[in-house]
């Protein structure tokens, strides 16, 4: 493996004491490179945490970058073989930092991107008890058979997109029981046009629908990626977007997160009114054209709080201020209702890290606002 230069080997300490444990390995894979038209690749916090749990359980990482053809970077243990507990930790913390450094220095090598076929070369080697495949990049695959660069497919329906790819023998086959945790999906640099709501919304459709009939379940991680595109990569053909769609499917949630809308902390207040109202203009067309009427309900974090109840008024007072918002963009007010569950919902994920500490990044990914025809759960 290319990290092995950067990589120091697993430590075999002469010092009594507890040996790393050996006996638990969980194994990840990782699709992460930079590609055109997506921000350069960072690692948050909540990929760290993904890393750290492999390190912490001495198992191995398989790297892919996901260039239009895929490119395996090998695989390399994390975790380490010392007889001593401390010198375990200090090898396992060693690793950590220099495996997000290497992830961080990678980039494309090849034209376009390829994330399906990266996902399914990472995911060959996981062993009985994986801990999933962590993928960085935007989502928008431009090569085959997943072209999202051609005749419209990132409106196409989600069901049709694995319909498909199952006929074609071309969904993975080794994620089975495998969690993919993605960072920074339907985030763009460069030469690529923003996503509007929609188009993320159908975008995560997609991949959670293609996940799923191979088996395995996504879960988006909650930091936005953000930044320009490395200089100098290869092509990456960019993605046509709709400016105004009209082609949301409301037969599953569409979710806007509070990194899009940017509440400010604690309030119903857009940091960025024109610009909140920029993003759910994009909205407005397809709730006008639905025949029932959508709800816009407002989540939030827990923020280590002992009851729900501020949760719920604040996250109500955020899907009001939605409503106004897209009232004001010419939506009847009766097309639209509102709720507010605060942290107290089906979709509600831990905010606390490997550690048991409370992160403020993890807690971000239940800050959103989630719209839903009739007879549609928040959840899909």
């Amino acid at each position: 493996m290319v990290a092995a230069a950067g990589l120091t080997a697993c430590t075999s300490a002469t010092a009594t004491g507890q040996a790393c444990d050996q006996s638990h390995k969980r194994n990840l894979g990782v699709v992460a490179g930079s590609t055109a038209n997506a921000p350069a690749i960072t690692v948050p916090a909540s990929a760290t945490a993904q890393l750290k749990a492999a390190g912490e359980s001495n198992g191995s990482v398989t790297v892919v970058i996901p260039s239009g053809t895929p490119q395996t970077m090998g695989t390399t243990s994390i975790g380490s073989s010392a007889q001593d507990a401390i010198v375990c930790q200090n090898d396992q913390r060693t690793k950590l930092t220099q495996i997000t450094s290497y992830l961080a220095g990678l980039k494309a090598a090849s034209p376009q991107v390829d994330f399906l076929g990266a996902i399914d070369q990472a995911a060959r080697d996981l062993g009985s008890n994986p801990l999933g495949v962590l993928v960085f990049g935007s989502g928008l695959q431009t090569a085959d058979p997943l072209d999202f660069a051609g005749s419209g497919l990132l409106y196409a329906d989600p069901a049709q997109v694995v319909s498909d790819l199952r006929s074609r023998g071309l969904l993975p086959t080794d994620l089975k029981g495998v969690t993919v945790y993605w960072s920074g999906m339907g985030d763009t640099a460069g030469a690529q046009q923003p996503l509007t709501v929609p188009a993320r919304s159908n975008l995560t459709a997609i991949w959670t629908a293609v996940i799923k009939a191979a088996g395995g379940t996504l879960s988006l991680l909650p930091e936005p990626a953000s930044g320009g595109a490395e200089a100098g990569l290869p092509t990456v053909t960019p993605v046509p977007v709709e400016a105004v769609s009209t082609k949301t499917d409301w037969s599953h949630p569409v979710v806007i997160r509070n990194a899009d809308l940017r509440f400010v902390k604690d309030t119903a207040t857009f940091a960025d009114a024109a610009s909140a109202q920029q993003l759910l203009a994009s909205l407005a067309p397809s709730i006008e054209q639905n025949s029932g009427v959508i709800t816009i309900t407002g989540t939030a974090s827990k923020d280590q709080a002992t009851n729900n109840t501020a949760d719920t008024a604040l996250s109500l007072r955020r899907a009001n201020a939605v409503k106004a918002a897209l009232v004001a963009l010419g939506v009847p007010d009766a097309k639209l209702a509102t709720a507010g569950v605060g942290y107290e919902w089906c979709g509600w994920k831990s905010e606390t890290d490997a550690s048991g500490a409370y992160s403020d990044a993890l807690a971000e990914q239940n800050r959103s606002v989630v719209l839903t025809s009739a007879g549609v759960s928040l959840c899909g």
